[in-house]
């Protein structure tokens, strides 16, 4: 049992916060669900022997790798890939903590998981490329990619589904949009620019939609990669439509205001941020348009201090918030 956890248990027993049948009961749950000091040191020696093992066999990798034919790098990157699952499970197993540069093991688990997912992907890319080489099959570079996007996918899927942490929260985002787009590669090989401005727009909603909908956690990293996505999106759709410099600041403009009021509304910092960023980016492009280059400075500086000031007040009204939601 943990030292803390028993001296806790002795004062409460001697000033009778709980009785002695209370004390025993606790300390047998205690020394029977939490694994002894021989366990954790068994266990931190296995990860740290892991560790060792993962960092020679990618030090080995590059060495060995043009030296080997292309079924035996399969047969290395399969393996690679199940090692680094089969590491990602075993530290799920650990008691958590700090681990390294991890805040806790679930960090871990999620980093050898996302690792795990890459590594998978370039297992599937090259068991297609070995069957085309042998004449299996006869795919077309735009079917390659789909088989590969979608198998990755699904392995993505698989890992959220298990994990819901946010590593596997990002591949999952990432791997939607590159099966998308490689769906879209073939149905649409001649697709303009705005047409995939379009698309990212698509994917940020649906996607801000379903982290509002408390489907995808954690929130901020799902709101931080819808809002991004959405940006992108439709700057690229305004720079292929709309010719007017001065009309396409000022919207970008008004969607960073949308951006901050959303933030607002949601409670959301990493919204606001961005919004933040845009406006700071945006006005000083739109003085540039409709002032002289001899007054824009000092103006520029007034903004961007009045965006900083905006901000604090916005941080500190958060804080208030979180105070006055806890004292109710």
């Amino acid at each position: 049992m943990d030292k803390k956890v028993k001296e806790l248990l002795n004062r409460w027993l001697e000033n009778d916060l709980i009785n002695q049948a209370s004390y025993e009961k606790i300390v047998n749950f205690e020394e029977n669900s939490n694994p002894n000091q021989k366990s954790k040191v068994a266990r931190a020696i296995t990860l740290i022997g892991g560790l060792f093992l993962l960092s020679g066999l990618l030090g080995t990798i590059p060495l060995l790798w043009m030296n080997l034919a292309y079924w035996a790098q399969l047969g290395l990157l399969v393996a690679t890939t199940y090692f680094l699952f089969y590491a990602g499970t075993y530290s799920e197993k650990l008691e958590d903590g700090k681990l390294f540069i991890f805040k806790s093991t679930d960090r871990v688990s999620s980093f050898l998981f996302l690792i795990s997912n890459i590594s998978f992907g370039a297992s599937v890319t090259f068991a297609i490329n070995i069957l085309q080489q042998t004449e299996l099959i006869n795919f077309s570079e735009e079917i390659s990619y789909i088989l590969v996007s979608f198998f990755v996918l699904l392995y993505a899927i698989y890992l959220f589904l298990r994990t819901k942490l946010i590593f596997q929260h990002a591949a999952l985002f990432y791997c939607i949009c590159f099966h998308l787009g490689a769906i879209g590669n073939l149905l649409f090989p001649n697709i303009e620019p705005w047409a995939g401005g379009l698309f990212l727009i698509a994917i940020g909603s649906i996607w801000g939609i379903n982290t509002y909908s408390t489907l995808l956690k954690p929130s901020w990293l799902g709101y931080f990669l819808s809002i991004s996505t959405i940006s992108i999106g439709t700057i690229i759709l305004i720079e292929d439509l709309i010719q007017n410099e001065i009309i396409s600041i000022l919207i970008l403009i008004l969607g960073s205001i949308f951006y901050v009021w959303a933030s607002i509304q949601l409670s959301e910092q990493v919204i606001f941020f961005i919004g933040g960023l845009g406006l700071v980016i945006n006005l000083p492009r739109f003085i540039t348009e409709i002032l002289p280059d001899n007054i824009w400075p000092p103006l520029i500086l007034f903004l961007v201090g009045g965006v900083l000031v905006v901000v604090g007040l916005y941080l500190n009204s958060i804080r208030e918030n979180i105070k006055s939601t806890d004292s109710e």
